[in-house]
């Protein structure tokens, strides 16, 4: 017996397997093509044990055998610079969901994917218990890995969506939230180059303070500074650069779409920004037009600080739309 051990334990180190390492995935609904569930499941599979196997040997994701375009490949690449991880399950069954645009199914997602932060130094401060989800394209083959929002909202979502006969919007807009909040930890600047329309208005706000002579009380005004899409990602850039590490977090999220352009929409969301020199905590609101759904863009994307008062934060009303 002592034998028989010892060449199990010889074998799983020398051909580079660990069992803990392997990831076992279905799909319990959501698809009725067999031959399509197989192929995304082994895809599935095949890339939670490859960032597995990378997390225990501190080494690179090895992507030989997994149908990945380049994109997502990068941009998992991107969020491994900056923070190891591993999937916390080795058995995995979620629902397959269907990305609708234009009537018809363009891909699919898993989502609920539970994995654990292992951070590379002591500049992560966020939660280590993160969930992913992974999106296809309609062949099968994985086109996008984000970290995602808590299924509480999530499902709020999807709830509204059914209520106001808008799912397919809400879910790409969760979606695109998903990948934007992605791109800032990944420092992704290509995306915000192609997420921002090139006329794209650009508003960050800050607490000033001012005292009134007659008592000598301070208080808060806000002052607003407003950019254009390349001022801002020219900053963006340089912070990039100088930020060694980034965690940006969404929470209570809003979506509303515009009454008299339902091709729009307004989110309102509580960003929380952790880098290694600098953390703030503010209200992000986004206009979002979906008039091409496969393309949809950010016309308006502002920031103000959670001092204001609710009658000061920004929302649709507030912008002359094209």
């Amino acid at each position: 017996m002592r034998t028989i051990f010892f060449t199990l334990l010889l074998f799983g180190y020398t051909s580079g397997t660990f069992v803990q390492d392997e990831v076992n995935f279905e799909f319990s609904d959501g698809i009725t093509n067999v031959s399509l569930k197989n192929r995304m499941e082994q895809q599935v599979m095949n890339l939670l044990t490859a960032i597995n196997r990378a997390e225990t040997t501190g080494g690179d994701i090895n992507y030989s055998g997994i149908n990945i375009d380049d994109l997502a490949s990068q941009s998992i690449n991107m969020l491994w610079n900056n923070v190891h991880f591993r999937c916390v399950d080795d058995d995995i069954v979620e629902r397959c969901l269907q990305l609708r645009a234009n009537n018809s199914v363009r891909g699919y997602q898993v989502r609920n994917i539970a994995i654990v932060m292992k951070p590379l130094d002591d500049t992560y401060t966020d939660n280590l218990n993160q969930q992913v989800c992974i999106n296809f394209d309609a062949t099968g083959k994985i086109v996008d890995f984000n970290i995602t929002m808590g299924i509480q909202q999530y499902s709020k979502f999807m709830k509204e969506g059914t209520e106001l006969n808008d799912m397919d919007k809400r879910m790409q807009i969760v979606n695109y939230l998903e990948q934007l909040r992605t791109a800032y930890n990944q420092k992704d600047i290509q995306f915000m180059e192609n997420i921002f329309s090139e006329d794209a208005l650009i508003i960050t706000g800050k607490v000033v303070q001012r005292r009134k002579a007659e008592i000598g009380i301070p208080e808060k005004d806000v002052e607003y500074i407003v950019q254009r899409k390349q001022e801002y990602l020219s900053n963006l850039r340089g912070v990039f650069k100088r930020q060694g590490y980034i965690n940006v977090k969404f929470n209570d999220y809003r979506i509303k779409r515009h009454g008299a352009k339902p091709n729009y929409y307004g989110v309102t969301l509580i960003q929380e920004w952790n880098s290694t020199t600098y953390s703030d905590k503010g209200i992000l609101f986004l206009i979002w037009d979906f008039t091409d759904e496969d393309a949809p863009q950010i016309h308006v994307r502002t920031w103000q600080p959670t001092e204001i008062s609710e009658d000061e934060i920004f929302t649709l009303n507030k912008f002359k739309l094209p």
